[in-house]
Parts: C-alpha cells; sequence; structure tokens
C-alpha cells in the first residue's frame, strides 16, 4: 500500500505517496518492507523483515489476499493519512500493477468556500459560482456528480426550478438557474467530488536507492506508469432563493449605482443652462444699450 501524510506539503512524495509498504514473494519467499519516498524517487529503507515463512491459508498469507500490519510509529503516527493499495506482477524488468482509488483516514468530506459565503438568487436570475472546492489531500478537481433523489447525475442538478450545471472543473465554474415559479427558501445541492492526489513530474531524474546504492528496477516502471489517484468525498452547496425585486427596490438599486452619475451630469446641465441663460442676458441688455 502507498501512504500519503495529510501534514507534509504537496509533492513531498514520490507519484503522491510518501511511503510505500508491501509484501513480496520471490523464489518461494516472502519479504516485507517500507521506504520513505522523495519526490525524485530516491528512497530510504525504514524497515524490513526477509525471508520469512508463511504458507498460504495462514494468518498473514490466504488464497487470494495478504494482511498489512503496520505499526503508525513507524511512520510518525500520524493522525490524518490517505491510502492507496496495489498489486503487482512482474517477470523480469516487466511488470504489471492494479491501483485502488485513495482513501482518507479517517473518513474526509470535501470542503466548499464561496464568496460571499451567502449565496443567494432572485427568482427568475441566473448566477455564476467559483466555488473553492478541495479536501486535505488535493484541491484539483477531476470530476463532480450531483444527486438527484436516488439517482446521480454527472450534468446537472435540479430541485423544484433551481438548476446547478458544471460550467468547468479547473478551477470550478457552476452555473445556478433559478425559475420564476421556484419557491423561496434555502436550498442544499449535495454532490460527490473527486480531486487528484498531487503527484510529482513523472520527467523527474531517478537517484540511486539509499538502501542498495543503484536504482530499483520499480522505480523506473513507476515513472513509466506513474501511481497517481483521486480521493473522492461528499460535499454541499447552499443556496438561498429570494423573491424577485420589488419595484422601490429596483428604483434604490438603480439609485445606488447611477444616482451619483446622474447627479453630475444634472448638474452638468443646470451648470451649462445657466452659462447659456447669462450669455442672452448679456446680450439682449447690449442689444438695448
Amino acid at each position: 500500500m502507498l501512504i500519503s501524510i495529510a501534514s507534509l506539503p504537496f509533492n513531498s512524495g514520490y507519484n503522491g505517496a510518501n511511503y510505500d509498504f508491501y509484501i513480496e514473494a520471490s523464489n518461494g519467499k516472502w519479504s516485507e518492507y517500507l521506504y520513505r519516498m522523495s519526490p525524485t524517487g530516491t528512497r530510504a529503507l525504514i524497515y524490513s523483515k526477509a525471508n520469512f515463512t508463511e504458507s498460504f491459508g495462514g494468518p498473514e498469507v490466504g488464497p487470494g489476499y495478504v494482511k498489512l500490519r503496520l505499526n503508525l510509529d513507524s511512520i510518525n503516527s500520524p493522525s490524518i493519512y490517505g491510502l492507496s493499495f496495489y498489486t503487482s506482477k512482474s517477470l523480469q524488468s516487466n511488470e504489471v500493477r492494479d491501483f485502488t482509488a485513495w482513501v482518507a483516514v479517517p473518513p474526509h468530506d470535501i470542503d466548499v468556500v464561496t464568496n460571499p459565503k451567502d449565496m443567494a438568487i432572485r427568482q427568475g436570475e441566473e448566477l455564476l459560482i467559483p466555488p473553492k472546492i478541495f479536501n486535505t489531500f488535493s484541491n484539483a478537481v477531476t470530476s463532480i456528480k450531483f444527486f438527484n433523489g436516488k439517482n446521480t447525475s454527472i450534468k446537472f442538478f435540479n430541485s423544484s426550478g433551481l438548476t446547478v450545471y458544471i460550467e468547468k472543473l479547473q478551477p470550478p465554474l457552476l452555473k445556478v438557474k433559478v425559475s420564476p415559479q421556484t419557491p423561496v427558501g434555502v436550498y442544499t445541492v449535495p454532490f460527490t467530488a473527486s480531486l487528484l492526489i498531487r503527484t510529482t513530474d513523472p520527467n523527474l531524474p531517478t537517484f540511486n536507492d539509499t538502501a542498495t546504492g543503484s536504482v530499483d528496477p520499480e522505480f523506473q516502471v513507476s515513472k513509466k506508469y506513474p501511481t497517481t489517484g483521486n480521493i473522492i468525498g461528499l460535499a454541499n452547496l447552499t443556496i438561498r432563493v429570494l423573491p424577485p425585486l420589488t419595484v422601490n427596490e429596483q428604483f434604490t438599486g438603480f439609485w445606488g449605482s447611477y444616482g451619483q452619475v446622474v447627479t453630475f451630469l444634472g448638474a452638468g446641465l443646470v451648470g451649462s443652462f445657466t452659462t447659456v441663460l447669462i450669455d442672452r442676458l448679456k446680450n439682449r441688455k447690449k442689444h438695448k444699450e
């Protein structure tokens, strides 16, 4: 299994993982290893148990499974971490891997932050919302899925005429449409978000293994097939639907936005009219003289 430590900076490990812990079968013997990973591909051996005997059907290794037991003290007892499990099959320099999605321990929901915090929209209007969607491990959104009752809709959410669409994923941008008949009130829009676990550049150079002094073939394979993955969590977006503006509110809003301009233009017109009037009076006086 690969382990990502939430308290460490993004890109501090290799392909999203800070530790790699695995049990390996080779030439009929089992070995157990725990490595600390670095962004460049260098790894440091933390723990190993080589050539131990364990028959199928025993407490640790059975038909189709291997129990992974890791003391958290060996990785500094993190309070929040992510796990991705994998299996691999290799023959000489060829290797095939199969990875699970990343899971958070303990389980983490997705955080949603909007500006302003209280999103409000009036009946019959549209609104674009650029929310910040993230959790402890990542903010790189790869997918959003809404819920409509028991069904899941990838593209949109709809309830009583309030519709939420996905305009863009990175950075996230949502469009909200409210029909004139949508009841006034507070609406909760539930969805799941899939976030990419931060990874390093697979083109980075791979340095020698600090334990053996040589480049491990596993890292050559990792550079070709990066161990990237997604972590999925639940989130809610809260939207308040308001009634349409009254005539007085529309006038107040218009005057608040353009009143100063109107006053300035009005003052300019009055000033110009006054100047013209004074000039005409002067001309009449001269004419009489």
